[in-house]
Parts: structure tokens; sequence; C-alpha cells
């Protein structure tokens, strides 16, 4: 969830529990007004009452009056059935065929020596109904006052975090070998322009880093390349001494060893390099099919070596664009990998199709989490096994810089690595 929507739905929230809140509070303030008016017009009404019984001159009067006032009524006073101070109660009018509240004070009067119970009556349905109209009119304006808050609130919120929007969006964005050039924008907030300064220090420091980091590796194995030749170059003469005792000819031959595979080191993180500072071109149309013939055929020695059988389906032909001898290592690092981690005797299967190469091939579950497979140096490499740990990493990276997607699978026993090319750009 968004900052923007999390803050604009905990305001909305709060506006929808004020405005239910104070729709009933509003209600009863406005109808206890209303009440306290009709009341004091009441009390008003029967401080007339003497007036009003000075004007009598007979019962006929009196019956005039009750008949002629229907909102006075004059009963025989009852102790029993007086009430007190004002009161409400609701009586069926036979007009509008309902039932009206009225708000009802009675007075004790004596009229010609006789004791009444005088009554006085308004009928609160002009007041319910102007209540009504006012709550109608006061949701309304509360709902208008809600709608308009979220929308001025979302506008000034956009405008507020549009600087960070556009920092979050550089760091998205952001690649150390494209060397995307550092946000240097001044922002009107300050906390923003505090973030996008310690942003561009971290950057800066990083790339330094990062680049002395390349510098170094490249520096050092083009510095191992001469000295590892010479070594090799002296004990291959020093095994063409005839004097040479069967163990120190063992000996040297574990040093070549051990040489050799200092030099594949060597080639493979100057392969890194390059590739990482893109120093090769991906304009070349390639024949998949024919490339992994070629390769089938170049490596096909390991894998009768171990009695082992790579099946090709060969498919129709399936042409991309990219760098020739890269994807050929491609090719070669998987196979390769998939002889090296196959049991003797069994199938290797490689399988194209327009979108995918597919490498499969039985062998043991990884000893190792997943997410190492394609780190440099982070895997176990066995004591018999081959290698120096970067063949999966570099195949990753050329996967990756000719935009291909490279994933792995274990199941049912069998390993399958996949080379999607229509994730390319």
């Amino acid at each position: 969830m968004k900052l923007l929507t999390y803050s604009s739905r905990q305001y909305f929230w709060l506006s929808a529990i004020i405005i239910l809140l104070s729709i009933p509070c509003f209600y009863f303030v406005v109808n206890s007004l209303f009440l306290q008016s009709t009341d004091e017009a009441l009390k008003k009404e029967t401080n007339l009452i003497p007036q009003y019984i000075s004007q009598l001159k007979s019962e006929a009067d009196l019956d005039l009056w009750k008949n002629v006032d229907h909102d006075v009524e004059i009963t025989t006073y009852d102790p029993k059935n007086f009430v007190k101070g004002p009161f409400t109660k609701e009586f069926y009018n036979p007009e509008t065929k309902e039932d009206e509240r009225y708000r009802i004070l009675e007075t004790k009067t004596n009229v010609f020596g006789k004791y009444y119970n005088v009554s006085f009556k308004v009928s609160l349905l002009e007041n319910d109904d102007l209540i009504q109209s006012i709550l109608m009119v006061q949701i309304t304006l509360l709902i208008f006052l809600l709608v308009g808050f979220q929308l001025v609130n979302r506008s000034i919120s956009k405008r507020v975090w549009k600087p960070f929007n556009k920092i979050l969006s550089f760091l998205k964005n952001y690649d150390l070998d494209k060397k995307t050039p550092l946000h240097q924008e001044i922002l009107g907030i300050d906390e923003f322009n505090d973030l996008n300064m310690e942003v561009n220090s971290l950057i800066t420091r990083t790339e330094k880093t990062y680049h002395l980091q390349k510098e170094f590796t490249e520096n050092a194995a083009h510095e191992l390349q001469t000295p590892v030749a010479i070594i090799k170059s002296k004990l291959d003469l020093f095994l063409q001494d005839k004097d040479l005792t069967k163990n120190q000819s063992l000996i040297v031959e574990q040093i070549s060893y051990v040489l050799q595979k200092l030099g594949d080191l060597n080639k493979n993180l100057l392969l890194l390099t390059k590739l990482e500072n893109q120093q090769f071109h991906f304009d070349e149309e390639i024949d998949v099919r024919e490339q992994i013939k070629a390769v089938i055929e170049h490596l096909s020695f390991f894998a009768d070596a171990k009695y082992q059988q790579i099946l090709f389906n060969r498919p129709k032909q399936v042409f991309i664009k990219g760098n020739l001898s890269l994807f050929t290592q491609l090719i070669q690092n998987l196979l390769i990998n998939a002889i090296q981690h196959s049991s003797k005797g069994t199938i290797i299967n490689i399988q194209l199709n327009d979108d995918d190469l597919i490498f499969i091939n039985e062998g043991a579950a990884l000893n190792f989490s997943e997410e190492k497979l394609f780190s440099r140096f982070s895997k176990t490499i066995e004591k018999d096994q081959k290698g120096n740990g970067l063949g999966l990493a570099i195949s990753n990276k050329i996967a990756e810089v000719h935009h291909f997607k490279l994933t792995y699978q274990y199941n049912n026993t069998k390993h399958f690595f996949n080379i999607n090319f229509s994730s390319k750009g």
C-alpha cells in the first residue's frame, strides 16, 4: 500500500467517524433548542390566561372558547391526571391520517368558582420537518466537505511527496554498470534535500568502491597472466628432463594442473570484467541450432568418458541477435556443467524451441542454497571436480548482457537450466 493511499484512508475513516457522531449530536442539540423555544411560547400562553378569563361573561363563553380554539383543551381539574411542566404527546390527525407529536403545557385555573385544567398544545410537525431539512443540509455539506478534503489532501500530498518519488524513481533506474548520472535536483523540502544529498553521497562511495574492485580484478588478472605462462613453460621444460624421477614427475604434473586451473580462473575473471564493462558487440546473427550441434561435437568426448549420451531434438532453426563467441561459451558452460554433475551412463537432454533453450541432466540435489547457484565462488567445489566456481556465474552474466533470462529448477531428480529468449529487449 502506498503512503498516500494509507494516509488518505486514515483521514477518510476519521472524517467518517466524526460525521457519524456529529449527526445525532446535531439532531439532539437542534431538537432541544426547538423544544425550548416551544416551551417558552407555551409559558407565555399560560401567562395570558387571566386576560382570556377576564373576557368571559358566562359558561357559554367558556364553551365557545373550547370549540373555537383547537389548540386549547379545557377540562375539569383532576389532580391525578394533572402533569406539571411541558411534555410531548401524540394525537391522531384526521386530516393527514397520521399520528402527530404535540408539545403540551397544563395549568390549573379557577373559572366562575370552579377549577379547570387548561392545556395549551403546539404541533411539532413543522419543527420535525425543519429539523429533517437542516439535517439533510448538514449531511450534504459534510459529505461535500469530506470529498473535498480527500481531493485536496491527495492533491497536496502528491505535490509534497513528488520530490521523494523522484528520488525513488532514480534509485529504481540506477545501474552501476550504466553509470547513471546522479540526481542533483534541488528539492523544495529540506528533509528531501537532505535525503537526496545522502543518497548521492552513498552512490558516490559505492561507485568508487565498485570501480576500484573492478579495476583491481582486471589488473590482477592481467598481471597474473605473464608469471603463470612463464612458470608453466618452465615446468614443461622441466618435464622434458630425462633425469627426473617418477615421484618428481608426478609433483611437477600436479603443479602444472594447479597452474592450468589458475590460468582458467584468470581468463574467467578477465571475461567477467569485460562483460561488466560492456566491451562486446551484440549485433551478430546467431543460428542457435547450429551452435548447439557444434558445441556437442566439440565436447562429446567428455560425455563419452563417462559413458553419457547427449540427446538433441534438432528442431527447426532458431535465430537470435547477440555475440557469437559469448553465446557459444554460454552453451559450452551449461553443457560442461551438465556432464560434470551427471552420473555415469546417464542421458543429457537438450531441448530448443522459439523461446527457450533447456539443458536437462540427472543428478543429486544441490547441497547448497539455489540463491548461490549463479554467484561467484559461493558454491561447494568437490575435490574431483574440474572448474573454479565461475562457470555458472559467467553463464548468468552472458545471458544478462544478451537480455536473456537464465533460470534453474530441480524436479524428479533432474536439473533444468532454461535460457529464455523472449526476455530479450
